[in-house]
């Protein structure tokens, strides 16, 4: 058993050999050693903790959708948008990223494997050789926050309603999910007092 499997959590897929969970508790560490981490429900975890991979946690999610929106910002569809939503969005990027991921116990061998599994072609866009990870981990995260999380995408709605102008494109599509019908064993809930497995977001 992971350290995330001792409170409730939803799966929402994999990036890579990571799944992806979404915590669903406010969870302040303290009990289980090195490998736990603090997390709440306006946070993206990256492997389970203990027992798992070491997980990262993910704050600040509006920078992750900001990353994958600007991506495709160009001088000339900027003209199309108001510039206080343009600077929002700039202004997230500005951000330490040490503000936007922990990195909870993981070694250089860990984040060594990191950058390998980003560069492996069997992702739709792997990393490209002038782009840091984090970039393209905010990107690949950031378009699946936009495109299938919008109750965990903390982006003004006004500020994604202007940048609609510009047609967003899928480009990533980097994380992966199980099909309707898998079997399910990750993610838990307690339901009625009772302990259920296999909390998947898109397979209940």
């Amino acid at each position: 058993m992971s350290y995330i499997d001792t409170f409730d959590h939803e799966y929402l897929g994999n990036l890579g050999y990571l799944p992806i969970y979404h915590p669903l508790v406010t969870e302040i560490c303290g009990k289980w050693g090195n490998d736990e981490f603090s997390c709440s429900p306006q946070n993206l975890i990256l492997g389970g903790g203990g027992g798992e991979h070491p997980a990262l946690v993910i704050h600040r999610l509006e920078v992750l959708v900001a990353s994958f929106i600007l991506e495709q910002l160009t001088d000339e569809n900027e003209k199309l948008l108001s510039p206080e939503n343009v600077d929002w969005l700039s202004n997230c990027m500005g951000l330490n990223r040490s503000e936007v991921l922990e990195y909870c116990g993981w070694s250089l061998r860990d984040s060594a494997r990191f950058v390998e599994m980003a560069n492996s072609t069997s992702h739709f866009r792997p990393l490209e050789e002038d782009q840091s990870v984090e970039d393209w981990l905010f990107m690949s995260l950031g378009e699946f926050i936009y495109y299938s999380l919008p109750d965990l995408n903390p982006v003004p709605l006004q500020v994604l309603d202007d940048f609609k102008k510009i047609g967003i494109r899928s480009i990533m599509q980097n994380v992966k999910t199980n099909p309707p019908g898998y079997p399910q064993c990750a993610g838990r809930l307690i339901v009625d007092g009772t302990l259920v497995w296999g909390n998947h977001r898109w397979n209940r």
